[in-house]
């Protein structure tokens, strides 16, 4: 019926009532009734469409490697989300490593705090100019500078180092010669579980570490607001000639999402970069990433999708 055809049966409908009934409570109750009777159904709205969330195989299938994603919620068992049957690979920690530098050296004194300036140590890097420059730790962490972590470790010493992996439990617990390139000759590897408890462990502040320092390193790792909740993180890349490996490990603090508060998450991204393709490596890499924080709110540890 349309709108002009509809106000006139209804002015007709109201006139009879009225006309009709002498008691105006009467007319007035089945007039609505009438009205009601002759109006228009409205037209309800189909239900949103809601597509199904891609499972974590399906994630990895269209980033185009494989690997692993950990998850551990505040209080609660290590959850494999994907990737078991590399959960327990030992592999390069790569930069991942930096994070234990930094709370060993402010633990041992090597750096006196967050604000010390470290020297550059004189090298070229070509692919990152960033690092020719002196810095600090906030600075370093961000884009993992390999003059700053390398003057570190040197500081600290092979054995001081060598001790202080072994104390904190970190990975297979050795490490090669050269303080500078522990993360990267192969002797030290941890696996993806085994990150995981170190990074919970860091978030929950159970290491044998003040209080203070640990706080230092993670306001370092601070990688901004994601969905209203706050994250921390440290990449990863090691790569050879036909293989490699990639992690972004860190944790959200807990907070609000949609239907309640979710608790504390620490978690780990670990990546397969075998390939000889540095174009496809780099663009993997890349979208590290966004990967990760897809799977977390996948997960529900981040809100959206």
């Amino acid at each position: 019926m349309s709108p002009s055809l509809f106000r006139t049966v209804m002015l007709r409908t109201v006139t009879l009532c009225t006309a009709t009934f002498r008691t105006a409570a009467l007319a007035a109750l089945l007039c609505t009734g009438i009205a009601l009777a002759v109006a228009p159904t409205a037209q309800a709205k189909p239900p949103a469409k809601t597509a199904a969330t891609p499972s974590p195989a399906a994630r990895f299938a269209a980033y185009g490697h494989p690997g692993s994603f950990l998850l551990q919620r505040d209080g609660k068992p290590v959850q494999v989300v994907h990737g078991g049957d590399r959960a327990d690979t030992p592999l390069s920690p790569a930069s991942t490593f930096k994070v234990l530098v930094a709370l060993v050296a402010l633990q041992t004194g090597t750096l006196r705090n967050g604000d010390e300036v470290v020297p550059w140590n004189g090298k070229r890097y070509p692919d990152r100019p960033q690092w020719e420059r002196d810095m600090a730790l906030r600075e370093a962490m961000q884009t993992s500078s390999e003059s700053f972590f390398g003057v570190l470790a040197n500081r600290i010493g092979r054995e001081r180092l060598a001790t202080w992996v072994q104390r904190l439990q970190y990975g297979n617990g050795r490490i090669g010669e050269v303080p500078a390139q522990v993360w990267h000759d192969g002797v030290l590897t941890i696996t993806a579980r085994q990150q995981l408890d170190f990074i919970d462990r860091l978030r929950r502040g159970a290491l044998p570490i003040s209080p203070a320092h640990i706080a230092t390193v993670k306001a370092a790792m601070d990688s901004g607001e994601i969905d209203g909740r706050r994250i921390y993180g440290k990449t990863g890349t090691h790569v050879d000639r036909d293989s490699g490996n990639a992690w972004w490990v860190g944790w959200v603090e807990a907070g609000r999402v949609e239907g309640g508060k979710a608790p504390a998450a620490s978690f780990v991204l670990g990546i397969d970069l075998a390939s000889t393709d540095e174009r496809a490596r780099s663009i993997a890499l890349g979208k590290r990433i966004p990967l990760g924080k897809q799977l977390l709110r996948d997960a529900g540890a981040l809100g959206g999708h």
